[in-house]
């Protein structure tokens, strides 16, 4: 009712084989008032027509629908009643056998938008025509009537006809009613906050912040003339956006303005601000990211985790079937992860995933290989400014879980180091498992539930062993939270998918890209 509206829609002629068919009702028309105010008994009425009576053996026409009122007042809004029922169904006079006679119109639609008063509706949806042979009733045509005029009880339990020998299913088809109690009034003009006039952002996807009123706006944000989002105030008049898109390097002004039960604002004073332009590492090329965790055939619970690395990149966008992109940002070994969260888990059934990185102004790097698995439970640069160094190919690194990341109690760790060595798993100081690498040099231990670990802060290190079992080189202590248990405990769920030398190279080699980085 706030941004369109219709007349009612005509009812349909009745069958005409001998031309004694009638035609069908006019729709009810429709009605836009704004006024200060209200005042008096008068009656506005956008009714749908109804359908005259068969003048021969065949079928009659329906009843029109009712059209659509909209009163929107500054104050006061008091009138004699609204208007808008649907017409009744034309009669089928013929006695000698049964003919449909018309259905009735349904009721129409009606907004009622200001503060105090009283302004009565009527959106009755129009009676069905009634049949003249015996106990034909309305014969099919709804919605049907009983013999009193009152609605029909609808069919018996046994599928026979209705109470009044019809075979109406239909429902009462009444119209509806918005009421808005309060002056119909435009939204105030947002203020943009930042960026500030005249500044240079930091990055090509700057962040637009602002005041609004609180009655329920939506904030348009506009950038050169081209709406890039929009953002609903929170209680306390603050809005933000972050574009999805990064705009190119130069100058740019940005505006906005508030619209509130289809009323649109002021645009807001125009702020000009300045995007940087932006060094691309490694030329903007971007390599294909891999997909550790899980493998091709896994099986999941319905909150999986999708981890894996890639060699260079700001962001990953995690594509699971073929929707839009998850984007989880990629930290300074070339490791990132997403977890689907608990509010919106997947379903019971096959699903597929594919990941790709993005550079700093966005594009789109190659997709990685699609990884089927199945789902068995219901329910700004990267550069740092420090010197990385050279990682040592040798040295285990932690994949799975991420630094500061927040897993299930019984988590899948998941690391990566050459193929064939011998990796002991430490959890807070204390051995935990020893496990060798695959040929891809990829290694895996699934915590049981049997060891669930406990709630709160872990820290896990993976390191090397010789075949006679001395120790060799350790990784980085990677630092994460378990979660507590929950209604659908089912743990990861994940399984690990080979990363192959493309992803162990990733990460050994993404040190050294950090620095280049750095550097540049």
């Amino acid at each position: 009712m706030f941004e369109r509206f219709v007349f009612g829609g005509g009812g349909g002629a009745g069958e005409g084989n001998d031309d004694g068919g009638s035609s069908g009702g006019r729709g009810g028309g429709a009605v836009l008032i704004r006024a200060s105010s209200f005042q008096g008994a008068g009656v506005i009425r956008a009714a749908g027509l109804s359908a005259p009576p068969a003048s021969g053996p065949d079928g009659a026409g329906g009843g029109g629908a009712g059209g659509a009122v909209l009163l929107r007042s500054l104050s006061t809004l008091d009138c004699g009643a609204v208007e808008v029922p649907g017409g009744n169904g034309g009669d089928v006079a013929t006695s000698s056998h049964a003919l449909g006679p018309g259905g009735g119109g349904a009721g129409g639609r009606v907004l009622l938008h200001g503060q105090g008063g009283v302004c009565p509706f009527n959106v009755s949806a129009g009676s069905a025509g009634q049949s003249g042979f015996p106990g034909a009733g309305s014969h099919g045509a709804g919605p049907a009537s009983g013999p009193d005029g009152g609605p029909d009880a609808g069919p018996t339990p046994d599928g026979g006809p209705s109470s009044d020998g019809g075979l109406s299913t239909g429902g009462t088809s009444a119209g509806t009613v918005q009421e808005l109690a309060q002056p119909y009034q435009a939204p105030g003009t947002p203020v943009i906050t930042a960026p500030a006039e005249g500044t240079v952002t930091t990055t090509t996807r700057p962040r637009f912040e602002g005041t609004a009123d609180t009655n329920g706006p939506v904030v348009h944000i506009v950038v050169d003339g081209r709406e890039v989002g929009a953002a609903v105030p929170a209680a306390d008049g603050r809005f933000s956006l972050d574009p999805v898109a990064a705009l190119q390097a130069g100058g740019h002004s940005v505006v906005a303005w508030a619209e509130a039960f289809g009323v649109a604002s002021t645009g807001s004073t125009s702020v000009r601000f300045t995007s940087p332009q932006v060094v691309l590492a490694d030329g903007g090329a971007l390599g294909m990211a891999v997909l550790v965790v899980p493998r091709n055939g896994d099986t999941t619970g319905p909150t999986p985790l999708f981890a894996g690395t890639t060699p260079n990149g700001l962001t990953v966008g995690v594509v699971i079937d073929d929707g839009p992109d998850n984007i989880v940002p990629v930290d300074l070994l070339g490791r990132f992860g997403f977890q689907v969260p608990d509010s919106e888990p997947l379903s019971v059934g096959v699903h597929k995933v594919s990941v790709h990185a993005h550079n700093e102004v966005g594009d789109d790097g190659p997709h990685s290989d699609v990884v089927g698995f199945e789902v068995v439970v219901a329910g700004a640069d990267g550069g740092t400014g420090t010197d990385a160094g050279t990682a040592d190919p040798a040295v285990p690194m932690m994949v799975v879980p991420a630094q500061d990341a927040t897993v299930d109690p019984t988590v899948t760790f998941v690391g990566v180091a050459l193929p064939d060595t011998l990796i002991r798993l430490e959890l807070d100081g204390v051995a935990l498992a020893t496990v060798t690498t695959d040929a891809q040099g990829v290694f895996r231990h699934t915590v049981g539930r049997d060891a669930a670990l406990a709630t709160g802060a872990h820290r896990v290190v993976a390191q090397g062993m010789t075949a006679e079992g001395e120790a060799g080189l350790r990784s980085p202590e990677v630092g994460f939270q378990v979660r507590g248990p929950t209604d659908l405990d089912v743990g990861c769920g994940c399984g690990a998918a080979p990363a192959g030398m493309l992803g162990v190279w990733a990460l050994v080699g993404l040190a050294a890209l950090a620095r280049r980085r750095a550097r540049g």
